[in-house]
């Protein structure tokens, strides 16, 4: 399963990807800084992607990806979670969360 971080700042995204990683190694996982996200989302594909409400990143962009956790940083750290063609709000967002949205979504990828 691939997955692309491009929350800011650099340490959010090396801090998620480290836990993913830690958690779960068998994933293929990346980062990029926002402002170059849209070229990862067309180059790697990612099934996941973990991004920020204020990267400038169009809805248009978000509908090539699976599934996408969407920090809301203009909201004390809650989050929009696409997965499974449902949007859901969570607050104050976990990195329990974040492996049940992985582990939800590897799950989908092995069954489909």
């Amino acid at each position: 399963m691939r997955v692309l971080v491009t929350l800011t700042p650099l340490m959010y995204r090396e801090a998620i990807a480290h836990s993913l990683r830690q958690h779960r190694p068998a994933l293929d996982l990346r980062i990029a800084a926002p402002e170059v996200a849209e070229e990862y989302l067309e180059a790697f594909a990612p099934d996941l992607l973990v991004h920020d409400d204020t990267d400038g990143l169009e809805r248009a962009a978000l509908e090539r990806v699976l599934s996408w956790v969407e920090v809301l940083y203009s909201d004390s750290m809650d989050a929009w979670i696409y997965s499974g063609g449902h949007l859901n709000k969570y607050e104050d967002i976990s990195t329990a969360i974040l492996l049940e949205v992985v582990d939800e979504l590897a799950e989908w990828l092995r069954e489909h």
